[in-house]
């Protein structure tokens, strides 16, 4: 069952607040992680708080919070392939859906999130980002 829209997020104006079909893929952490080999272009949107950013988080991961992912939807490429993640795969799935409702074709979901691919022995950076 998909998750509604955390009730602290605002979502724009003429989208749906209840998910939208699926249309973005689900990626396990090793299938993940084989599209970041493989895939130059893959970019990673981190949807988690600035707190657990600075904690862990994967490489080159652009953050926007997802509370903050509708007013700031504008600073993201339409046109680029995304992988979504958040710690456990919750708020990526609705940051999947809002993305999808903006016009993003390119998506895929990290499923189970930050924590998963850490279980599976996937590497990520750990400690505050320096700059």
């Amino acid at each position: 069952m998909r998750p509604a829209a955390p009730p602290h997020v605002d979502v724009p104006p003429g989208a749906r607040s209840d998910p939208a079909p699926v249309s973005y893929r689900d990626l396990d952490p090793a299938a993940a992680h084989n599209e970041l080999q493989a895939d130059p272009t893959l970019r990673i949107l981190d949807v988690r708080t600035e707190a657990e950013y600075q904690s862990h988080r994967l490489p080159n991961a652009v953050l926007v919070p997802v509370q903050d992912l509708a007013r700031r939807l504008h600073e993201l490429d339409r046109d680029a392939n995304w992988l979504v993640h958040c710690e456990h795969g919750r708020r990526s799935l609705w940051a999947c859906d809002l993305l999808a409702q903006a016009g993003f074709a390119r998506l895929a979901n990290l499923r189970g999130g930050l924590a998963h691919w850490a279980g599976c022995g996937l590497p990520f950076e750990r400690g505050p980002r320096a700059g």
